[in-house]
């Protein structure tokens, strides 16, 4: 079972950083081949978050402590983030400040990332995993410090976002 836990792991590395890579590779082609636009500088803010992919999969590999409580951070800021964008744009539908070509045929992806980001926070709760981590605290106890470390990388992020668009973006 470990040894099964173990090749988990490191296939859930393996495509976060398989991910990070091509997701920013592909950005940084358009950008050094057709010029690093304001589109391309905001997507490559906005999706920062995805950057903690990159230390996230080389701790996931080394199996460290660490590793496991910032992939939880990191996947539940995702989690917070999807739901936010999902309540906004509901929202949005209903008071007819958008007029969505599509009739909201999104929110069906945006709810298939919800719950890969919530099956991702629910795998690495399990018992199992956190043994293999070295993580020996009671749910009620990392949980609130996980959703806690989560809210103020959510907040902070969203404020240097916000900082940065109003930079690479001024009216």
């Amino acid at each position: 079972m470990k040894r099964k836990l173990t090749v988990l792991i490191n296939l859930i590395a393996i495509s976060l950083l398989i991910f990070s890579v091509i997701y920013y590779g592909y950005y940084l082609y358009i950008g050094v081949y057709w010029g690093f636009t304001g589109r391309i500088l905001v997507s490559l803010v906005s999706d920062g978050i995805f950057l903690l992919f990159i230390p996230v999969s080389i701790g996931l590999f080394l199996k460290k402590k660490w590793a496991w409580w910032l992939t939880l951070t990191t996947f539940v800021v995702l989690f917070m983030a999807k739901l936010a964008g999902i309540f906004a744009n509901i929202y949005l539908l209903i008071s007819g400040s958008i007029a969505d070509m599509l009739g909201g045929s999104h929110l069906l992806l945006e709810t298939l990332y919800l719950l890969l980001y919530g099956l991702i926070i629910t795998l690495f709760s399990l018992n199992i995993m956190k043994e293999s981590f070295g993580v020996i605290r009671p749910f009620t106890e990392w949980f609130w410090r996980v959703v806690l470390a989560a809210a103020i990388v959510y907040v902070l992020y969203f404020i240097l976002t916000l900082i940065l668009l109003s930079v690479l973006n001024p009216l």
